[in-house]
Parts: structure tokens; C-alpha cells; sequence
């Protein structure tokens, strides 16, 4: 093997890790909040797991970590004076990378379920539900959970679309008769999605908010009338974590002096599910709507 293959090859296996280093002292901090951050947090930062395929709220494009939500993060990092350390990676390995001690905080667009409360504390980011996409030559008339009886959707792995729908299957469309949701669940977003682009499945299911965003940059998507569930979105922490009541407290004062707002209108998610007051939400507060 040459040396520039092996460079690659290395490279290629390399996990991207970004550090937003941030001083105790900077313009910008919050020294009340920066002195509620617990001692390991000041001392070893906060290493934060990123879902690297959501977009617009968590993403990787040529090589870049970006979306609203990592903005969110950064503007945390910077009010709390404490280094954020980012690890783009998939949806599925943050709520395990969580348990272990991996990763402190989950920036992944997590929907807040009881089943998640288990293992989880929750800052809120925003309310959303599921919608449905499909190739606009389909004219699929989606207006009811009814109407997704009998057709096939695409799911990410690991997402709570998926135990939403599969319930939604059975006391909906068995109840009635009707056939039954033909779930299919991909490993990433993209792959989904691109399962409906080539014809394989119908439609795909998501947050409303990203399939919004994909009917946008793509041209080729219609998203349906139906919203179901709307369900908290945010930011996933170990249960009982301390960094959790930081987190909300950060978010608070960022909706306070409009800096939320203000990230949230950039990247165009400042319509239905913005937050007026932040909170905790865990076993003792179990809020999921």
C-alpha cells in the first residue's frame, strides 16, 4: 500500500471531533451560569454526540458540522464558558454512547417519549410531530393517520416514528379493517429518503421541520397536511446529570435575551414549536408534549 493510500485509508477511519474552546472570562459569558456547571464539566468540557444526517437541525456537509441546533450548542457553549466537544456520528449510537459515558450531552433532535425517560433527561429545543413526504408526482392525500394505512413508509432506525407508527398500525388500521402500515426502517436519513426518490417505498416519515426542509432543497417533495403527535425535541442528557438543569437554564436565558429567536429565524424554524420558557424534562417532570 502506497503512503497516500494509507493516508486516506487513516483518514477515512478518522472520527471527526470539533472543539468549541471557550475561556471562563470571555465577552459573552455568564458567570452565574458558568458556576453552576459542575467541577468535571468546567475542568474536562462537555463532549457532545451530533446526529450527522438531520438537517436543518444537526448535519455534516463537505466536512463541516452545521445546523440549528449546533448553533444552539455553540451559543450554550459560549454562555456557559465551557468547551463543547462535538462527535458527529449516527442516530443510533447516541442514546448507547450516553449510558456509557462516551458522550455527555446528545445534540440529535431526540423526540422526548416516556420510553426515553428511562434512561434520559431531556432540555426541550422546540415541539414538533411527524409528517410525511413523497414524490409530488405521487399526489398522495395524506390528512389523517387513516390515510397511511395500506402504504409504505420509511423510518430512521432508532427513531420514535417508528414505535409511533407501528401503535398507530395497530389501533388504527387493524381496528378498522384496513391493511397495515408497511414500515421499513433504514440506518440513515438519507438512505430513507432516497428509498422514496428511487420508487422503493411511498413515503417517508420525519419531523415535520426536516421534511419541510427537504421539500425545499430538493423540488421534488410534497409533505403532507398531517402533522401527528407533536412531541418535544431537544437535547438529551444521562438521567439525573447535573449538566441537565445547566443546559435548561442556558436555553432559558438565550430565550430571554433573543438570541433563540434569532438562531431559529436564520435557518427558517422560528414558525409553529418555538419555546417561551425552557425546561427539564425527566422522570419527576415527565412532560413529552
Amino acid at each position: 500500500m502506497t503512503i497516500k493510500a494509507l493516508a486516506s485509508k487513516l483518514l477515512a477511519g478518522t472520527v471527526l471531533v470539533i472543539a468549541i474552546a471557550v475561556s471562563a472570562n470571555a465577552a459573552g459569558v455568564d458567570q452565574k451560569l458558568h458556576g453552576a456547571v459542575p467541577s468535571e464539566y468546567q475542568k474536562n468540557g462537555v463532549n457532545v454526540a451530533a446526529f450527522n444526517d438531520w438537517p436543518p437541525d444537526e448535519f455534516v456537509e463537505t466536512g463541516e458540522l452545521k445546523g440549528w441546533s449546533i448553533d444552539m450548542a455553540k451559543a450554550m457553549s459560549e454562555k456557559l464558558g465551557v468547551e463543547f466537544k462535538f462527535t458527529p456520528t449516527s442516530f443510533d449510537a447516541i442514546i448507547p454512547g450516553l449510558a456509557s459515558k462516551r458522550f455527555d450531552a446528545g445534540f440529535s433532535s431526540f423526540g422526548v417519549t416516556e420510553e426515553r425517560l428511562e434512561v434520559l433527561d431531556f432540555v426541550p429545543q422546540r415541539k414538533e410531530g411527524t409528517a410525511y413526504a413523497f414524490l409530488k408526482e405521487k399526489s398522495l392525500d395524506i390528512q389523517s393517520e387513516k390515510d397511511l394505512c395500506g402504504h409504505s413508509v420509511a423510518v430512521l432506525t432508532g427513531a420514535w416514528d417508528f414505535q409511533y407508527l407501528t401503535k398507530v398500525s395497530v389501533e388504527t388500521c387493524a381496528k378498522e379493517g384496513a391493511a397495515s402500515i408497511d414500515l421499513q426502517q433504514f440506518t440513515t436519513q438519507n438512505a430513507a429518503e432516497l428509498a422514496v426518490s428511487s420508487g422503493r417505498v411511498e413515503m417517508v416519515a420525519a419531523g415535520s421541520a426536516k421534511l419541510q426542509y427537504l421539500a425545499k432543497q430538493t423540488g421534488r417533495f410534497g409533505v403532507s397536511k398531517l402533522t401527528s403527535n407533536a412531541v418535544f425535541n431537544g437535547i438529551g442528557v444521562r438521567r439525573d446529570d447535573p449538566l441537565g438543569p445547566v443546559l435548561r437554564d442556558a436555553l432559558q436565558a438565550m430565550i430571554d435575551d433573543g438570541t433563540y429567536t434569532a438562531l431559529m429565524a436564520k435557518w427558517g424554524v422560528d414558525g409553529s414549536g418555538m419555546l417561551d420558557k425552557a425546561l427539564l424534562v425527566n422522570k419527576a417532570n415527565p412532560v413529552t408534549k
